[in-house]
Order: structure tokens, then C-alpha cells, then sequence
């Protein structure tokens, strides 16, 4: 008798006294017995489809360990890292009747009810022998959210807080019987972690080291709109999967397991983005979604993992904020018009003045329907609700419906952000060759994250910069070494150009290691923090242009200083150009004077360009002068 066969048996007995212990029956036990061999004959417990169930995967060293963290999650003490003993431990629990689990808790087909429906269909219960338990809570649950479809929402970049940088997703349960426009009744489905901190780099710590718990929350889909799309002017990219019935309902019978449960919430890889993917392949095992993901996890980069399945995504459709309608009727506006509207914005009593009056009802109509837009949004923004309208808007909403105008012939709403799936790869790397004014070098840069103001920005958020953990290393061939050239541990920039309306100023903070070109050290690296605060401009939402200015402090360390720092601050000027779809250009000049510490100054002058051959392939030259000091790169760069 072979040893496999032999532990397997001792299994087997083991469970059976547990189940004597539970109440079961004789025939119940020798039945339980009967669909343990048979499982483990099929060798369920290596199914993909169990381990999909448990969130099995492979660690680093090879082994097999649950991503689920919460002990109530397994039936087995040992569940989360043996998936036999967890088939085996969630069979047995099947059998528990109400006077062994307690008439105040759920029954386990009732709490796993998606491991239920899998088991039964694979091993054929005989309800005889197992009888089928009601979960009434189960049925109301799926009864009020009444689902026909499954849509995943991508919510654009939201710069002003660390969780919404990198934008976010969420899955939408689109309810039957409802029309086109009543989808704010159906429910959304989010992933998230339990922050206890607002303190942004306390918040980022924990996230990147998992010191949050994320759980997953159903919710009405309008919450979401109103914070997303109306409290932070997010765009939608909302896509349609094509899931069958029975697809959605395995789905929402996982999301009901996993209820109460947690994972531990890792900013960059099990985060919100991810875990929505292990529940569509729950739906639909035959998608490979999360392991496509090796280090990060960008929700960008999981919309991108469903497209190459041809027949998932049934429609995508853009869902502009409020501040995008908005907008989207200022592009219409004469320049006359516009006036009109920002005087009104200003002071709604415009609209008893002439100016207003002279105009044309279409042209009354437009500067009305955008005054409504921005109002809203001030009001949510005061009051975080629709409901509140004060008398001055009251006014023009009477105004406007003494217009009795709609326009026939609605112009074709134009899009002001890209859908995610457009973009290039967040991870880059990239090969240089260059000189100075010494020597040659070559360099190579990598980073796993994310996106850069010299990139194509379709896909990703506009006038914005997000770099995490960037390592770029040089080889100087004269002097024969290799030395490391700059760390970006993490660098933003949040250009945000002037508007009439929204007075908002553009920041941008960098933290890492950096080679100061104007210390005389042999390429010696200095500790650097910089944080600046700034303007933009750009001529119009889609021109070309963008300049910018910045009042700069900053902060450098190294023993190559007198007294180890200097600390200082100055301004920096640029622009960024667009010659044409493929070519950017940058332009920046700065000067930096440090009166404490290592008393110093110097300024520095440099010309970036890109020119993008396809959606992840790039070329780049730049070229640096740094008082006197004068260096040029060419590189080309590759996103994955």
C-alpha cells in the first residue's frame, strides 16, 4: 500500500471523528467519506477553480499560500497554505447541523456558498444524504441586488490624494429592469483599504508595507458618481463584460464569501485594482487576469489585462464629471459668451444686466446650462451633497426654464481624459549613450512606476508625474566606473494650469538621491527633498503649449558638503511642447541658492525631447548645461 494512499486514509478517519463530534449520522459520515475520496481521486484540491475560490497562489519560494488573511475565511486551521485540508475541512462543514453551529449563525453552505456551488457540481450531492440548507439572508441579498450585468468603472487620476493617484476601479452591478439612464440605481462594488490615518506619508508607508486591512463594500452606485465624478471632477471609463448568468451569479456568490473577510492591502500589488480581477475570474475561470501581474499593480494596467479577450468587453462608454460638462460647453462658448459666464459665475445677478440680455436664447441657453454645471459642483463641494441650492441658483434655474430652448443638434461631446487601455506600460526602461565635457558614458534607468511630463500622456492623467523607485545607473568610460547617477524613491509633479474659475495652484515633490553637477567630487551623490509651489498656463484644454513656473526649496545631504547639508531655494521655469502627436519637447531653466549649510548657487539649463514610434516604444536626447557644466544623452526607452 503506497504512503499517499495511506495518509490519505488517516485523512479521511481523522475527519470522520470531527463529524461525530458535529452530530453527523453513520450514513452521513460514511457519505462524507464517499465524497472525500471522490474529490481527491478528481484531484479537486488542485483545481484551478479551488484555488481560485481560496485566492491560492504561489509565493516567492515556490509554495502555495492563500492571499486571503482572515482565519474566519478557512474551515482548516490549516487553509490558508493547504488546499486538501481545506476541501477536506469545507466537505465535512456541509454536514454541521443547526444544533452544532447555533441557531444565531449562517450555516457554512449559507457562508461559502460559491465553494458550495462548485463542490456540488463537481461531486453531484445527493440532498438525501446531504440536505441542501436555506440561506434566506443569501437570497434576499441577490434578490435586491437583482443583477443582469457586470460592469468594470476605471475612475480617472486624482492628484490631490495619495489612494487615487493612479487612478482606481470598480466593479458596477447593473439591475434588471432598469433603463439607460437609471444606471446611479444599480450598486457598485468596491475594494479598499481601512485606512486609520490621514497623515499622506504615514498613508503611504502603511500602504506599501500592508498595514491596512482592504475588504470589499457593496454600495449604491451614486455614492461613487458623487465622489468621483462630481466631488473630484473625475472622469468614467465605464466597460460592459460579457458574463452569462450563471458567470454573475458565481461572481456575487464569491463577493457574498467574502463578506467580514480581509486581505492585507498592498498599495502596489494586492490592491484594489487586483482583487477585482480574482473576482472576474471567479466568474469566468478562463480568464488569467491576475497573473499577469508579477511586482506592481496599476488599475491603468488591469483594464489593459481584459482586452486581449475578444469577446469580454460588450461597449465602453465615457462618463464625463461634471467639471467636464462644464467644460465641454465652454468649448462651444464665443469669447463673448464666455465673458458673460464668468461675470455670471462671479455674481449670478448678471443675468439682469445687458450684457446678458443681448444675447441670443441659444447663446443664453449655453452660458446657463454651464453656469448650472459649476454651481453644482460649488455646491457639493460645500455642502458633499446635490440637494443643497441656494437662492442665487434657484434664480437661474427659473431663468432657464423661461427659455424653453433645446438645442437639436447637440455638438459631439468631446473627451477630456483617454481611456486607460491607450497608454504605454507603466514599468520603463530605458538605454543611454552620452558625454560631458570630461568623457562618454552609457547609462540604463529602470523603473517600475509609472509616468513622466516628457511622455505620451494618452491614457494616463494630463500635465501630471508620478515616479516611484526610478534607478538610474551610468558607466564612464574614461575614468572606468560605474557609479549611480540619480534615485527617485518618488517624484510628482502636478501641473494645473490657470483657469478663470478654479484658481488652483500646480506642486510637485521629489525624494531620492541625486549627482550634483556643480559639486566638484568625482560624480559623488548627495541625499535630496525638494517640494515646489507654482503656476500654469495653457492657452486652451487642448493647445499645444503649457508653461510653467515653480518657487522651489530644497534640501541636500552628503558629507561631500560643508557641514553635510546645504538648504536652500529658488525658481524654475519651463514649457512643454507638443510639435506634433509623437514629439514633445521640454524646455526648463532654474537657479537654486543655498544660504545655509554648504553656502553655494548655481543655475541649470536643459532641452528634453521625446519622439514615441508606437504606444511603448520611444526616443529621447537630452541635453544639460549646469553652470558650465554641459552633458547630452540620447536613450531610447521601452514601457512594459
Amino acid at each position: 500500500m503506497s504512503k499517499q494512499i495511506i495518509v490519505i486514509q488517516l485523512m479521511i478517519l481523522v475527519w470522520l471523528f470531527a463529524s461525530n463530534i458535529f452530530g453527523a449520522s453513520p450514513d452521513q459520515n460514511a457519505y462524507l467519506n464517499t465524497l472525500i475520496k471522490e474529490a481527491l481521486q478528481k484531484n479537486l484540491p488542485q483545481d484551478r477553480y479551488w484555488h481560485l475560490l481560496l485566492h491560492y497562489k504561489k509565493t516567492t519560494f515556490g509554495k502555495i499560500e492563500s492571499q486571503e488573511d482572515a482565519p474566519a475565511f478557512f474551515n482548516s486551521p490549516y487553509g490558508k497554505s493547504d488546499p486538501q485540508a481545506e476541501l477536506i475541512a469545507t466537505l465535512e462543514s456541509f454536514f454541521k447541523t443547526s444544533e452544532t453551529i447555533g441557531s444565531n449563525q449562517s450555516h457554512p453552505q449559507c457562508d461559502f456558498a460559491a465553494r458550495y456551488k462548485w463542490l456540488k457540481s463537481q461531486l453531484s450531492f445527493d440532498p438525501a444524504k446531504l440536505p441542501e440548507q436555506r440561506c434566506e439572508q443569501l437570497e434576499t441579498w441577490l434578490k435586491d441586488l437583482n443583477p443582469e450585468r457586470i460592469t468594470l468603472v476605471f475612475s480617472t487620476y486624482f492628484m490631490n490624494n495619495p489612494a487615487s493617484m493612479f487612478g482606481h476601479t470598480l466593479l458596477r452591478i447593473d439591475r434588471k429592469r432598469i433603463g439607460a439612464d437609471q444606471k446611479l440605481l444599480n450598486y457598485g462594488v468596491n475594494y479598499a483599504a481601512n485606512a486609520d490615518t490621514t497623515n499622506a506619508l504615514m498613508y503611504m508607508l502603511k500602504g506599501v508595507f500592508g498595514g491596512f486591512k482592504g475588504t470589499f463594500s457593496v454600495f449604491p452606485y451614486y455614492y461613487k458618481v458623487q465622489q468621483y465624478s462630481n466631488l473630484e471632477s473625475r472622469d468614467l471609463w465605464e466597460y460592459e463584460l460579457n458574463f452569462t448568468e450563471d458567470q454573475i451569479n458565481s461572481l456575487l456568490l464569491h463577493l457574498w464569501e467574502l463578506g467580514g473577510n480581509y486581505f492585507n492591502y498592498y498599495y502596489f500589488q494586492e490592491n484594489c485594482s487586483y482583487h477585482l480581477l480574482s473576482l472576474l475570474e471567479v466568474a469566468n475561470p478562463d480568464l488569467h487576469l491576475t497573473d499577469q501581474f508579477l511586482f506592481q499593480v496599476i488599475p491603468g494596467d488591469t483594464v489593459k489585462a481584459l482586452i486581449p479577450y475578444d469577446t469580454l468587453i460588450a461597449k465602453r462608454v465615457y462618463r464625463p464629471s461634471l467639471l467636464s460638462q462644464m467644460n465641454n460647453k465652454r468649448l462651444q462658448m464665443t469669447e463673448q459668451e464666455k465673458e458673460v459666464f464668468y461675470r455670471l459665475a462671479k455674481d449670478p445677478s448678471q443675468i439682469d444686466k445687458e450684457d446678458y440680455r443681448n444675447l441670443s436664447v441659444s447663446s443664453k441657453a449655453l452660458v446657463l446650462d454651464a453656469y448650472l454645471d459649476y454651481a453644482q459642483y460649488q455646491n457639493m463641494k460645500k455642502t458633499r451633497t446635490a440637494e443643497s441650492i441656494d437662492k442665487e441658483t434657484r434664480k437661474i434655474l427659473l431663468e432657464r426654464s423661461k427659455l424653453d430652448y433645446r438645442r437639436t443638434d447637440p455638438p459631439e461631446l468631446v473627451p477630456f481624459s483617454t481611456p486607460p487601455e491607450l497608454g504605454h506600460g507603466s514599468a520603463q526602461v530605458r538605454f543611454g549613450e552620452g558625454a560631458n565635457k570630461k568623457e562618454t558614458f552609457e547609462e540604463i534607468s529602470i523603473r517600475p512606476a509609472y509616468h513622466d511630463l516628457l511622455a505620451k500622456d494618452v491614457g494616463f492623467g494630463k500635465d501630471s508625474q508620478i515616479l516611484f523607485l526610478e534607478t538610474t545607473v551610468r558607466y564612464y568610460n574614461e575614468s572606468d566606473k560605474t557609479k549611480l547617477e540619480r534615485f527617485k524613491l518618488l517624484d510628482i509633479v502636478s501641473l494645473t494650469p490657470y483657469d478663470p474659475l478654479f484658481k488652483k495652484i500646480s506642486w510637485r515633490l521629489s525624494l531620492g538621491v541625486d549627482t550634483p553637477k556643480d559639486l566638484h567630487c568625482g560624480y559623488c551623490n548627495t541625499y535630496e527633498g525638494k517640494y515646489g509651489l507654482g503656476i500654469t498656463y495653457r492657452p486652451n484644454p487642448f493647445s499645444s503649449i503649457l508653461l510653467y513656473s515653480f518657487i522651489d526649496v530644497e534640501l541636500e545631504l552628503s558629507r561631500h558638503l560643508d557641514q553635510d547639508y546645504r538648504f536652500g531655494g529658488g525658481p524654475t521655469v519651463g514649457t512643454l511642447i507638443d510639435i506634433t502627436e509623437a514629439w514633445r519637447a521640454q524646455i526648463s531653466g532654474s537657479y537654486l541658492n543655498f544660504p545655509l549649510g554648504d553656502r553655494s548657487d548655481y543655475y541649470a539649463v536643459s532641452v528634453n525631447q521625446r519622439y514615441a514610434l508606437n504606444q511603448n516604444l520611444e526616443l529621447r536626447a537630452e541635453f544639460n548645461l549646469t553652470s558650465g557644466w554641459r552633458e547630452g544623452v540620447v536613450m531610447v526607452s521601452y514601457y512594459f
